[in-house]
């Protein structure tokens, strides 16, 4: 598992409490598929649907795994962090 994917990993154990489990089974198989960068795409998605507020340091965590993969996900800027 390369960097970015470990890190997307952390940050959905970080606040699993706080997303459904069909969310965490989808990011979960995309990740080890080797899907990273539409694993981060679905994750951030289902965070602003369901308007989930997360700490700074998971949004970090994505913004990180992003920039490591090459990727702008508009959906990661619009994130409420606590």
């Amino acid at each position: 598992m390369d960097d970015a994917e470990e890190m997307i990993d952390e940050a959905l154990e970080e606040i699993s409490d706080c997303v459904d489990e069909s969310t965490k089974a989808i990011v979960k198989e995309l990740l080890a598929c080797g899907e990273a960068g539409v694993a981060l795409e679905v994750f951030c998605s289902q965070l602003l649907e369901f308007d989930i507020a997360i700490p700074s340091r998971v949004k970090e965590l994505l913004e990180v795994a992003a920039r490591k993969m090459g990727l702008e996900i508009e959906e990661l800027r619009s994130l409420k962090s606590t």
